[in-house]
């Protein structure tokens, strides 16, 4: 950990924020780390340790991701009453105390109760990190921030997934519960750093007003957020789509399939800052999202040509699909960040992110039937996909437009109380 953190301190001078961004890096590291160390090892305790089968696992899943979705948006609301930071707080506590108890599970009744206990907070975390880094750092730094910090996690993520393989070589119960307790001590450090994160904009009026759902008649907003969620299908495509199409539909060896992964997360990590210049406007994250649903389209027509290929030229061919969807998962973030920045009406941040990574987890629980049906229908699929991608980015610039001209017919927020604290 120690040399870790050293590369991280050298890092310090290309964090804007100073300390505050340092903080920040070093918070999205120790999580990532934990998280991927906990990805590695959870089906198999699951499945060897507690003796569950697949089936089970699943359906303890979807309960989780249902009770998730029913949480999302009042824990929004919540944040915006007293603040993401003590938020983030709670939800790391309470992350910390679940993964505790994880090992210890021992039948199908405490599986499901640790599962759904962990989402009733699972999908406020990235919303309340998102809020929290546009409190804790200039306006015109936070999407660059979130961009380091998201480069900075799939390094992390790597790390933590190495650290759960050897949880795997083990291959015991008492190695994989020593993985699910890193991951526990993991969030108990990121509540301990969130807790003295300094906090640059956190205006009082926000502790006096009245609970406000509003954010679900922000026609634009939600449209926004709707295109984005369409565009974030990359990951399934990227974890589903292409794996499947490789091993059914061409006579490329499987064997292609972690090269190419690791070129996404390659590219990921060293472009992923560069893609999020010029987001910082509403004109530019809509760019952004044009880019994303063009690259995402080319992916889409590049897949339908590599059956058709001899084996070297298909591989090429796979390679630039990578490419071209990588591509689109960049501009997609960035796009997505600065937009629903700009969009979210001030001092109700928590509630317009919750609803804006709610539509991401709604394509999360979707994507996976809707990219297994374009699999299975061949070309007519994946050309009604490219569509859908290039529609949702056009659409961009127009609702952008759209919202610029609500957000300047809006009231102006008093702010002279926050000023006076």
């Amino acid at each position: 950990m120690s040399v870790l953190w050293q590369r991280v301190r050298g890092w310090r001078g290309s964090i804007p924020g100073g300390s505050v961004g340092l903080r920040l890096a070093v918070m999205a590291i120790i999580d990532a780390v934990g998280t991927g160390a906990f990805l590695a090892v959870s089906v198999p305790f699951i499945t060897r340790s507690v003796h569950l089968s697949e089936g089970t696992l699943g359906l303890g899943l979807t309960l989780s991701a249902a009770i998730a979705l029913g949480t999302a948006i009042p824990i929004g609301v919540l944040a915006d009453r007293i603040g993401p930071k003590k938020v983030l707080v709670g939800v790391s506590l309470w992350r910390c105390a679940c993964f505790v108890v994880y090992p210890l599970v021992q039948n199908l009744w405490q599986f499901l109760t640790v599962v759904c206990l962990l989402g009733l907070v699972d999908k406020a975390a990235a919303p309340m990190e998102q809020a929290l880094v546009g409190q804790a750092t200039a306006t015109e730094d936070r999407v660059r921030v979130v961009a380091i910090l998201r480069s900075l996690r799939n390094v992390g993520f790597t790390v933590g997934a190495l650290l759960g393989g050897i949880g795997l070589l083990i291959d015991t119960r008492a190695g994989y519960s020593v993985i699910l307790l890193v991951n526990a001590a993991s969030f108990a450090v990121l509540a301990s750093l969130a807790a003295r994160l300094p906090v640059l904009s956190a205006p009082a009026k926000s502790l006096r007003r009245r609970f406000s759902v509003s954010v679900l008649r922000d026609g634009s907003f939600l449209s926004f957020t709707g295109i984005n969620a369409v565009l974030t299908m990359h990951m399934t495509l990227l974890s589903i789509g292409i794996p499947l199409w490789i091993v059914k539909h061409t006579d490329v060896s499987s064997a292609l399939i972690s090269p190419l992964v690791a070129v996404n997360t390659v590219l990921a990590v060293v472009l992923q800052v560069r893609a999020s210049r010029g987001t910082d406007t509403i004109a530019g994250a809509a760019r952004a999202l044009v880019w994303a649903g063009i690259s995402l389209a080319l992916c889409c027509l590049l897949l339908v040509a590599a059956p058709k290929l001899p084996v070297v030229l298909a591989v090429g061919v796979l390679l630039l699909a990578m490419v071209a969807l990588t591509g689109g998962e960049l501009f997609q973030s960035a796009g997505g960040w600065g937009g629903s920045y700009l969009l979210a009406v001030p001092g109700q941040e928590g509630v317009y992110l919750s609803v804006f990574w709610l539509g991401v987890a709604v394509q999360q629980i979707a994507a996976p039937v809707l990219v297994s049906l374009v699999v299975t229908t061949g070309t007519t699929g994946w050309v009604v996909l490219a569509a859908l991608f290039a529609v949702c980015g056009l659409a961009a610039p127009g609702i952008g437009r759209w919202a610029q001209s609500r957000a300047d017919s809006r009231p102006r927020p008093d702010t002279s109380l926050a000023e006076a604290t």
